[in-house]
């Protein structure tokens, strides 16, 4: 086999700063994906601890078992499971005990709840250079296709050479995809037909070894059809191990962000290497901002000029308030002139709800309602809130909720959210045109949130690759926070080992009030399926797809242009707001969210009319803005601008 000595210099030339620790065979490495040896007394700890958060924490588990219902194949009770592992657990092995207890986790199809294996197993990652897809084709039939080859990577597998993009998968391992896709179900972890499916699909080529065992054989046997010739042909591919500390954490700005997270880190894990590979550039993200996660591109089609956002995570790299001002100055500058924007959320693993609510408001005239999520009624949740240093992070709103149904036999607490309407409106609308959310089944978490939430508020049109986002409907909390914000009964576990728990549950607002998005997801108002032609044009088929029925949409007949910057101080506007306004009657304005006026603009038609405003003389600092209406004063626009 082709070593990885051989090339080992050649690889470091190739890997992004910081992004590897170590690439090597399974082969060479497979000794060292190991379980430590556990006590009975360590046995009984991990098992005690998991059931606390299974049974007093997990706010799903009513959930899932009425949408799986109860299989010894499939969905298991995770109470149920936990008390016959406790019961069982000393005559199993530490190598069965844990993976007996990573089943009752991944039977869940959860990717908010997570078992991860101990150090040093949890540190290693098993993958192929190649990555599938499921693809429609014209006639509703769906296959298997190779849709990404990292070329970083195949150095240390020669052998990729000989595969194409687009061509079809069709056995795995000497079994047929499909079977081999549907006998995985339950270890991919998504959730829904659609989430299920891309689950397993992402298991067969990256396998995190904080939740999977190592692969049984070295190489990955394959056979395809090719795309090109219809030739069928088969090919060995070594499993590559990349050993380093795999996602475990999000990127948080501070210690109140570690309690306001929904993101799946399996798939961020993924990302991480596909990024290390230098493989995740898209043709249409052509321009990139002070935030690596956020790209921006205007597309001509038709004639007309659409934008393009893609926000590839909402944990942004260099803290939300970067990210937020990034796509505002991308809003207000460089997508300001187009007639529709397309939002690009595709296979966004989540991260901070908090920074998924702010976006909400850019997009519409309207006041949005953020996020809402509700607590499972246990006395595990009130001992939390009520007697311990966790409680005092979160704000009053949680402990009322709560407070609310102690003592009832309700599930749940009623559903609030993470901020004030009024603090998810502080910032106003940025954009003006005709807004698309472009999702698939790798849209999850705060992704999901997102996607909901710009349908939920009316915001936007959501074009879906598969019917349904990823269905991740919750916020996720370690269970070592409960350990260091709580303390008993919560313990350190040994080696290393975590776990984290659903704690909140994700309950959708304004248009599909109360449904849940775990395990529904977010129905896609208009499904534009992802086909072979697709592997090969950069999505740009599918864009353009997009940006016509986007353009065909009647657009807003009022508008407004400032002629100063968002941001612009007192002193550079000498406290004068100059703006030009068509078929507005009424602009409303208000200082630091107080009303202090009203403006009748009586602008009609499209020919534009310039609206003036001058700041009271002592008023120095803060915001004003501005809210146009009609005649039966309904939002038309509005924008803030800050001094």
């Amino acid at each position: 086999m082709f070593k990885l000595s051989t090339v080992a210099s050649l690889l470091a030339l190739s890997f992004t700063s910081g992004a590897m620790a170590q690439i090597s065979y399974l082969e060479d490495t497979r000794d060292q994906i190991s379980i430590q040896d556990y006590s009975y007394e360590q046995k009984a700890l991990v098992a005690e601890q998991a059931k606390l958060l299974l049974d007093g924490l997990y706010v799903n588990k009513y959930a899932k078992n009425l949408y799986y219902g109860l299989s010894p194949a499939g969905h298991l009770d995770p109470v149920v499971a936990v008390d016959d592992l406790i019961n069982n657990m000393g005559n199993l092995s530490s190598s069965q005990f844990h993976q007996q207890l990573q089943k009752i986790f991944l039977s869940q199809r959860d990717f908010h709840l997570d078992y991860n294996y101990p150090a040093p197993m949890k540190n290693f990652v098993s993958f192929v250079p190649v990555h599938f897809a499921q693809t429609v084709n014209a006639d509703g039939s769906k296959e298997v296709r190779v849709n990404r080859i990292w070329q970083n990577y195949t150095v240390l597998a020669p052998d990729t050479s000989t595969v194409s993009l687009g061509d079809k998968v069709i056995a795995y391992n000497g079994q047929a995809v499909s079977d081999v896709v549907n006998n995985t179900l339950f270890q991919g972890g998504g959730a829904n037909p659609d989430g299920g499916f891309v689950g397993a699909l992402n298991n067969l080529t990256i396998k995190s070894h904080n939740k999977q065992m190592p692969p049984q054989n070295d190489a990955l046997a394959l056979t395809l059809e090719s795309y090109e010739t219809g030739e069928i042909y088969s090919v060995n591919l070594p499993w590559l191990v990349y050993n380093g500390n795999p996602s475990t954490q999000a990127n948080t700005e501070d210690d109140t962000a570690q309690f306001t997270q929904s993101i799946n880190y399996e798939f961020a894990t993924f990302k991480e290497l596909e990024a290390a590979a230098q493989d995740g550039a898209l043709a249409l993200a052509a321009n990139a901002t002070a935030e690596p996660t956020v790209t921006w591109n205007k597309v001509q089609v038709d004639g007309e000029s659409v934008g393009y956002i893609k926000i590839a995570s909402f944990s942004p790299k260099n803290g939300t308030n970067t990210a937020l001002v990034a796509i505002i100055d991308i809003l207000d500058n460089q997508l300001s002139d187009t007639k529709a924007l397309i939002i690009d959320v595709r296979s966004n693993p989540g991260g901070n709800i908090l920074y998924n609510d702010y976006l909400l408001q850019l997009f519409t005239p309207k006041r949005v309602t953020p996020s809402h999520v509700r607590f499972i009624n246990t006395p595990e949740n009130h001992h939390i809130l009520n007697n311990s240093l966790f409680g005092t992070y979160l704000s009053d709103n949680w402990h009322q909720v709560l407070a609310d149904v102690q003592g009832t036999n309700e599930q749940y607490s009623a559903a609030t959210s993470f901020m004030t309407k009024d603090a998810a409106n502080q910032i106003g609308q940025a954009y003006y045109g005709n807004v698309g959310v472009w999702a698939n089944a790798n849209t999850y978490s705060a992704g999901d949130m997102f996607t909901c939430g710009m349908q939920d508020n009316g915001i936007a049109t959501v074009f879906g690759q598969h019917e349904r986002t990823g269905a991740g409907g919750a916020n996720v909390i370690e269970h070592g926070l409960f350990v260091q914000y709580v303390g008993a009964p919560y313990q350190a576990l040994p080696y290393d080992q975590s776990m984290r728990v659903s704690w909140r549950q994700s309950v959708r607002q304004g248009h599909h009030i109360n449904a849940l998005i775990e395990d529904y997801g977010c129905v896609a108002n208009e499904v534009v399926s992802y086909n072979v032609e697709d592997i090969f044009d950069g999505d740009a088929q599918d864009f353009n797809t997009i940006a016509r029925k986007l353009l065909a949409k009647p657009t807003a007949r009022a508008t407004v242009a400032f002629n100063s910057d968002r941001f612009a101080s007192v002193a550079e506007t000498n406290g004068v707001y100059n703006f030009d306004v068509t078929n507005t009657e009424y602009v409303d304005v208000y200082i630091d969210g107080t009303k202090v006026k009203r403006i009748s603009a009586f602008a009609y038609g499209t020919q534009a009319k310039t609206i003036s405003y001058t700041l009271p003389s002592n008023v120095t600092t803060g915001t004003v803005q501005f809210v146009g209406l009609d005649s039966g004063k309904t939002r038309l626009w509005n924008s803030t601008r800050f001094f």
